[in-house]
């Protein structure tokens, strides 16, 4: 058999890796790839070592093989649709600005690795994997900071270890964030736009900004999801609503809270240096 020999500037050899994967910084959605860790495991193979990923040029994580799996290149026979294999996807950041994440995935994949529990919207970024701020993270000056230590209504000692919270103002989501293993939790937004332009005057003068608003945080939590070392990403977005509570006896909700620009919200139950959980 004559082997075809490539034609210059005509054509193209081209490797299909299976599996390649971006984070984005859930605040500003921006490529994280710097101080990483990603890791890729085989559930068949608990005893085996992990795979380690590197990032290229563009910030994506790539594996051009995958131990255990025959290419897309290898494959004796293309099968439709292709046969794929379930790993478990671990990143972790050793500098403390990201909480740690784990989730399932399904190998060989079709372009950049998405979540089945997350749906893009329309002009949404490329799909990713979502990293949310460790409470430890240093804030930029310019965004809205939250501050919660979540603590169950049932056990005041324990924490609500991975609970999510969402960041409301009126009917818009402008932050959400996921608390650590002791319930501390950090929230970032950028600050919201002003509702009504600044007055024009003669001559001209000071545009007057709108400095605070009455924003509210709905909070979602499993006892299940609690007793993980590190927490499943879908398992974080299917989390039950639960209430937060100003008051425990009677139990009150927690209403609305004012964040001010330039000064951290710190959100507390009456009476106590942290919020309750009602679960």
């Amino acid at each position: 058999m004559m082997m075809r020999t490539l034609r210059p500037g005509f054509d193209r050899n081209v490797l299909a890796a299976p599996f390649g994967v971006m984070f984005r910084d859930r605040l500003d959605h921006r490529v994280v790839s710097a101080g990483l860790e990603v890791r890729l495991s085989d559930p068949q193979r608990p005893g085996g070592s992990a795979q380690h990923l590197t990032a290229n040029a563009h910030g994506v994580f790539v594996a051009h093989k995958v131990r255990g799996m025959r290419s897309l290149d290898e494959a004796a026979v293309p099968v439709s649709p292709a046969t794929t294999r379930r790993f478990d996807l671990h990143v972790t950041d050793p500098l403390g600005r990201y909480l740690p994440l784990r989730l399932p995935a399904d190998l060989p994949s079709d372009g950049l690795f998405e979540p089945a529990c997350l749906t893009q919207s329309p002009g949404a970024a490329s799909p990713h994997v979502p990293l949310y701020s460790a409470a430890a993270r240093n804030v930029s000056a310019g965004y809205g900071v939250v501050r919660a230590d979540l603590r169950l209504a049932s056990d005041p000692d324990v924490g609500a270890a991975w609970a999510r919270l969402e960041l409301w103002l009126d009917s818009m989501l402008i932050g959400e964030g996921v608390a650590d293993q002791r319930g501390c939790a950090l929230l970032l937004c950028p600050l919201p736009t002003l509702l009504d332009p600044p007055l024009r005057t003669s001559p001209p003068g000071l545009p007057i900004a709108r400095s605070s608003w009455e924003v509210s945080l709905r909070a979602f939590w499993d006892e299940a999801v609690a007793r993980d070392v590190v927490p499943d990403l879908c398992e974080l977005k299917q989390m039950p609503d639960v209430p937060l509570l100003r008051g425990v006896s009677p139990a009150t909700p927690l209403g609305l809270s004012l964040l001010v620009a330039g000064s951290p919200l710190v959100v507390r139950s009456d009476g106590s240096s942290f919020v309750f959980v009602g679960a």
